[in-house]
């Protein structure tokens, strides 16, 4: 896991980080539509989200095994957790189309806040838990999710 401000991703090895700064430098990350758009085929595309942040009980952990996830925050700010895997409970089976496997973890739980403007790469098999509430209630947030096709 890699958490800094977006504009410090250059200095990670983070595969097709130029990329993604040419794709923020030259689209207006607020205006981007809901949806998924290709950036390199599927190799690289990101899912622009717009919602309400939620109580964590509410969400699920969440792996995948194929691509890397690097969550930048746009506007407003939410808490992500992650736990270590051997504190871990399979919750469904890997769902190979959709590149994901979903956890429940009752300990060792890690909270880290979002804010705008930063991001958190995930690599394959690194579980979380995004869009949880910080504490103050729902709150709005836009965030870009870009996919990193990184194995298999």
């Amino acid at each position: 896991m890699i958490y800094d401000q977006i504009t410090q991703l250059s200095r990670y090895n983070v595969p097709m980080a130029d990329v993604i700064i040419n794709f923020l430098e030259t689209h207006d990350a607020e205006e981007l539509p809901v949806g998924e758009i290709e950036i390199n085929g599927r190799e690289l595309f990101v899912r622009p989200a717009e919602y309400a942040t939620r109580l964590s009980s509410e969400g699920r952990f969440e792996a995948h095994q194929v691509y890397i996830d690097l969550q930048y925050v746009v506007k407003g700010a939410e808490t992500m957790q992650f736990a270590p895997s051997n504190r871990l409970f399979k919750a469904t089976e890997y769902d190979v189309q959709g590149d994901y496997q979903f956890f429940t973890a009752d300990t060792d739980i890690t909270d880290v806040v979002v804010r705008e403007g930063e991001f958190v790469v995930y690599y394959p098999g690194e579980a979380h838990r995004p869009m949880c509430q910080r504490g103050r209630g729902p709150e709005a947030v836009k965030k870009l999710v870009f996919k990193i096709k990184g194995m298999k």
